[in-house]
């Protein structure tokens, strides 16, 4: 399948250590099947460095990796993004992770929860409230690629640039 990496370079080669802590789905290279996606992506990117907009194509090959995969904004998919934004989840046995992304409102619906998970303020009924609030969000999703071996299943085509 043919995934993107919004960014403001070009990365023919992707590398696990330049990856950030803290995200949905962990440290990983991340990548989307959507295109404008990823071009969105490469524009913040670009504005928040001062520099060009780059989105870089590459073949994922998954076969033969362990993927851990989540349809849709579920209660486990939020476990797991709020394990990841917190720094709780110490090991990652996955050779990547499929799923939704916590985006724009998205982002500040987990972030709601997580708030009033911290104070212990939230309830079974609460997390259902919130859950139910993530269905009305776009569709997107995203791959956090997260071992050598599934970066080795990533095989770089090109990359283009957008005017800023």
């Amino acid at each position: 399948m043919i995934v993107y990496h919004g960014s403001y370079l070009e990365i023919p080669v992707p590398d696990l250590n330049y990856g950030r802590f803290n995200l949905d789905f962990g440290r990983g290279f991340y990548v989307t099947t959507l295109q404008q996606q990823a071009e969105k992506w490469a524009y913040r990117r670009a504005v928040m460095t001062n520099k060009e907009a780059h989105v870089s194509v590459y073949e994922f090959n998954a076969d033969g990796l362990d993927i851990l995969s989540f349809s849709g904004y579920t209660e486990d998919w939020l476990d797991f993004v709020v394990q990841n934004r917190a720094g709780t989840l110490k090991v990652n046995p996955y050779d990547a992770i499929y799923g939704n992304i916590a985006d724009d409102d998205v982002a500040t619906i987990v972030n709601d929860y997580i708030r009033l998970l911290q104070k212990g303020r939230i309830s079974s009924t609460g997390k259902q409230f919130y859950l139910e609030q993530l269905q009305y969000s776009k569709p997107n999703n995203q791959y956090c690629v997260a071992t050598p071996k599934g970066i080795n299943a990533l095989l770089y085509a090109e990359c283009y640039k957008l005017e800023v």
